[in-house]
Formats: structure tokens, sequence, C-alpha cells
């Protein structure tokens, strides 16, 4: 099922938040149309230390944007699998329940300046966690 638009809109909002009105306008134009479709949309920081946007779908497929505002354009890199993505893990050592802090996923179709993409756990449900948890496993292969 797809992402609920007031979802959606919430988290473009924050992502576009320290953009000039115009281009924070156009880039949440385009996310809300771009990411409408797919299931999950997960705030993501780029090897960079840049903001990002990931997308996925119950289907494999994923969309990353990392774009600032700034530039002529903006980049929505697409995937109808990301095959050959690897996901690593990060687990809190200092809980007997060893839960998981962040997912980081790289893939070599990601933008050079993208890189790989943490996505840290913060704001997501118990509900959310799993099903994304289960969609990075299957991206893992």
């Amino acid at each position: 099922m797809a992402i609920d638009p007031p979802t959606l809109d919430a988290l473009v909002r924050r992502h576009v938040a320290s953009m000039t009105s115009i281009r924070g306008r156009r880039v949440h134009r385009l996310l809300m149309r771009e990411f409408a479709r797919f299931d999950h949309v997960l705030s993501a920081t780029a090897s960079d230390g840049s903001p990002a946007l990931l997308a996925l779908a119950l289907d494999g497929s994923a969309a990353v944007c990392s774009t600032n505002g700034r530039g002529a354009a903006a980049a929505v890199d697409a995937w109808a699998r990301l095959i050959g993505a690897s996901v690593s893990t990060r687990f809190d050592l200092t809980r007997d329940s060893l839960p998981v802090l962040s997912w980081t996923i790289w893939h070599p179709g990601f933008d050079r300046g993208t890189g790989a993409l943490t996505i840290a756990l913060e704001g997501l449900t118990d509900t959310d966690r799993r099903q994304v948890a289960g969609l990075l496993k299957v991206l893992a292969g």
C-alpha cells in the first residue's frame, strides 16, 4: 500500500525546510509526485553528510533524492530493483535487547555524491521498523 499523503507531506516538508521558499516548493512538489507510489519514504544521510530521502516499495523498487535545492536541477534516481545492494545494520551493544540503531545502504547505482545512505530509526514506529527491516533484507538478497 502506498504511503499516505499526509505522512509523505510531513517527511518532504522536513526535507525542504532549509531551502528557499521557491525552491522548497518546487522540490516539495517534485518529491510528492515522484515518491507517492512508494510504501515507505525514509529520511537518510548521504556519505557526504547531506540529507536525502529514500523511497522503498514492497515490490523491491526504490528511489533516492538528495538535492539541497541549489542548482538548476534535482535528480531522483529510481530502480525497479536494487539488485546488488549492500545493507549494514548497526546494533546498540549497551542494551540487552540489542536494538537496531541504523541501517546503511550502498548500491553501485547510487550517485557518487550520495554514496551510501544511512537511515536512523528515530521517528519510525515499531511496525514501520519491522517492515523496513524486511524490505532491506530483500534488497540485500
